[in-house]
Parts: structure tokens; C-alpha cells; sequence
């Protein structure tokens, strides 16, 4: 129950975004296990510790269910129950993401991936509770992967080898197919290796230290030499796919494209920066307006001309009029030359300046702020001004210019 609410409640947010993506939502199958590998973990050792220590009338040194069958038998009901509140929890953003979506499909590796993952912390949790033979070790194994899930959220240090990446892919990503593999790999045979080292110390009840520390480096050589491996290359998290599809469209001299996943919201972005053209009127700081999901390829090529537009499901379009008007207003400049800003609005400080004239832009050639240098100035005015003291606006030099009247 614990795993389908962890699930349930750090995905319900997304559940009323206005459209999906299934980068986003194949992530979320290893994402969430930054909290549920831990309480995972956590319960197989509590199991382990009730059900398996030699004190238990059910689980003596003689009895021939205490190697293989034993550790089989609990590991499936632990993978069942708690696996199968995990895809619960997952189920309404799978279901959503299925009716909103707008391109691609379900990544079934990284899915799968995030469930080897989990399974993995359920076997050594459960490994963990075989050896201390007592439940109070519980919280040594959520301590142990809660410490993995930060470690996997700082950098991609150990992303090989945790479930949870430090960023989710955005649309024009995917998670690199050679990583995801040999992820799923290596939760593969941690989880092999521990569910063995947890039969052969359940089948041995007597101590013979000598075998059992030959047994156990045997069945963890390949999960830690792939371990050093991953650790050690750090590969790629994100793939681009090439000439990703578009949707595009022209607007007063403006040119419009986005990724076909984001195709419901061009004529928001527009509707959106539209006005803060208009009021600008014939410029050539920005002449195309492209989506960032399209450029991921080439990042360092993309002209000063263009403006790149960050769209994603919980960022509406409408916020990037802002940093259209702060581009045509010069706010840019202003940053780099005043580090520390300017005083207030309606102030003589060039940064004052600059930002007045963004939000005069912002808001279609309204000054909506009374201290605002520009309220009251028409539109064609402000044209004229803006072409005529292009340079100084550029460059945050505002204060040694006249302003309109």
C-alpha cells in the first residue's frame, strides 16, 4: 500500500497537465523509485528478518525449504505485492499519457529497467534482513538505497548503475538505448546475485565462513565488475534523435516551429508572444521562434535570431512572452554590465529603463505599472523610439538617451 501511494502521489500532479509525453512518463518507472526502492528494501528485510531467522519453528537448520525453494517463494510474494502496488501507483499517468499524448510510444527498456531496479533493492533488502536475522535492520537498507537514490540525483556520476537520473529526458530525447541496457543488466544480476548469496546462507544455517565468503564473492564478481565499468565510463543518459518532426507556421514575419509532441500548443505559443512583436513592430533581433525540443542536436548552432522556446506539459506558453520582451528590451545586456540590477521602476538606472520597456513589450505596448517610464506613449511612437536607439537598447545604454514623449 506504502509503494502504490509513494507512486501514486509523486505522479497525481502530472495526472491534470493539458497534454503528456512519454519521455516523461517511461522515466517515471525508475524515477519513483527514489522513495519506493527504499521502503521496498526496507519490508524485504523486515520479511526476511521474521520469516527466516533460525529461531523461527518454520525455518529451522534441518528443514529442506530453508536454501532455494524458500527465498524463490518469498522474493515472488515480496515481487508481487510490492511490484505490483508500484504499477499501480504508475497506472493513471500510464493511462493518461496514453489518451494525451501527442507522438511516440512507451519506452518499454526504460520501463523495464525502473521495475529491475526495484527489484533489485527487494532482493538485497531482503538479502540484508537473511543476515542480520532480526527485522530491526530495517532501517540500515532504506538508509542504504534513500543514499543511492541521492547519489543517482546529484550527477550522472552512477547512472549506470542507480535507477534514478539526476534530470528526466524531455521531448527530442530518449534515454540511450546502449545505457538502458546494460542498466537493466546490471539490476539483473544484482538481483540474481543476492537472491543466491540469500539461498546459500539459508541453506548453510551451520557457520562455514570460509565457503560462504568464497560463495558470495563468486555470485557478486560480475554485478561489481560491471558496476566498476559503468561507474568508470560514464555514458551518454540521452540520445538525439535526428530531424525530429515539426509543425510550423508564420505570423507577421515571425516564424513559428515546434516538435510534432508539442503540435497543441503552436498556436498558444503565438497567441502568446504575438503581441509583444506587434507592439515592437518590424525588428530583426528575433526572426524565428523555435522549439527547444527541435535544436537538442545542435545547441551551439542555433542563430542569434532565433529565440528558443522551452515547452513543456507543466510550463505554459504564455511565459515565454517574457523573455521575448527581456530580448527585445535589452535585458540580456543589462545582466552582464549590472549584475547587481538597477533601483525601480520609472528610475533613471539603464536596467530600470530596460525593464520598463520590457514590460511596455510584455504586455502588447501597455504600460500596466504607473512608475513605468513609458505609460502613455502610443505605439508608433514607441516603434520609432526602439528603431532609432537600437544600439543603446542592446547594449543597456539607456540613460544617455531621451526618452520619447
Amino acid at each position: 500500500m506504502a509503494v502504490f501511494v509513494i507512486a501514486l502521489a509523486s505522479t497525481w500532479e502530472s495526472l491534470s497537465w493539458p497534454y503528456q509525453e512519454w519521455q516523461y512518463t517511461s522515466a517515471q518507472f525508475h524515477q519513483q523509485t527514489a522513495l519506493a526502492a527504499p521502503v521496498c528494501a526496507a519490508w524485504a528485510a523486515v520479511v526476511a528478518g521474521r520469516l527466516t531467522a533460525p529461531s523461527r519453528i518454520f525455518a529451522l537448520p534441518m528443514g529442506r525449504r530453508v536454501g532455494v525453494p524458500v527465498v524463490r517463494q518469498h522474493l515472488a510474494q515480496l515481487g508481487t505485492t510490492l511490484l505490483g502496488g508500484y504499477l499501480l501507483g504508475l497506472a493513471p499517468l500510464v493511462a493518461v499519457t496514453v489518451v494525451d499524448a501527442e507522438f511516440g510510444g512507451p519506452d518499454l527498456p526504460v520501463m523495464v529497467s525502473g521495475l529491475l531496479g526495484l527489484t533489485a533493492a527487494v532482493t538485497v533488502g531482503y538479502l540484508l534482513g537473511v543476515l542480520a536475522r532480526t527485522a530491526l535492520i530495517a532501517p540500515v537498507p532504506f538508509l542504504l538505497f534513500f543514499a543511492f537514490a541521492v547519489a543517482g540525483s546529484g550527477d550522472d556520476t552512477y547512472a549506470a548503475v542507480l535507477p534514478v537520473l539526476h534530470v528526466d529526458p524531455e521531448l527530442g530525447q530518449v534515454e540511450n538505448p546502449v545505457m538502458v541496457v546494460f542498466r537493466c543488466a546490471f539490476f539483473l544480476l544484482v538481483t540474481i546475485a543476492a537472491g543466491l548469496i540469500a539461498a546459500q546462507v539459508l541453506t548453510h544455517r551451520v557457520p562455514r565462513p570460509r565457503a560462504g565468503l568464497a560463495t558470495a564473492a563468486t555470485f557478486t564478481a560480475v554485478p561489481a565488475v560491471l558496476a566498476v565499468l559503468g561507474i568508470s565510463t560514464t555514458p551518454d543518459l540521452f540520445r538525439i534523435p535526428p530531424d525530429p518532426p515539426r509543425q510550423c507556421a508564420e505570423r507577421h514575419g515571425i516564424e513559428y516551429c515546434v516538435h510534432q509532441g508539442h503540435a497543441s500548443q503552436l498556436d498558444d505559443l503565438i497567441a502568446a508572444l504575438d503581441p509583444v512583436f506587434t507592439a515592437r513592430g518590424p525588428q530583426e533581433q528575433v526572426k524565428r521562434v523555435y522549439d527547444r525540443a527541435l535544436l537538442f542536436a545542435d545547441p551551439l548552432t542555433v542563430p542569434e535570431t532565433t529565440h528558443v522556446a522551452v515547452l513543456a506539459p507543466n510550463i505554459p506558453p504564455a511565459s515565454e512572452a517574457s523573455f521575448v520582451a527581456d530580448k527585445l528590451a535589452g535585458i540580456y545586456g543589462c545582466v552582464e554590465r549590472y549584475p547587481h540590477g538597477g533601483a525601480e521602476s520609472g528610475g533613471d538606472h539603464p536596467y530600470d529603463r530596460a525593464r520598463d520597456l520590457a514590460s511596455w513589450l510584455m504586455h502588447g505596448g501597455h504600460a500596466v505599472d504607473d512608475a513605468n517610464s513609458f505609460r502613455g506613449l502610443d505605439t508608433d511612437t514607441m516603434r520609432e523610439w526602439m528603431t532609432a536607439h537600437f544600439d543603446a537598447i542592446r547594449t543597456c545604454s539607456l540613460d544617455t538617451v531621451e526618452l520619447p514623449s
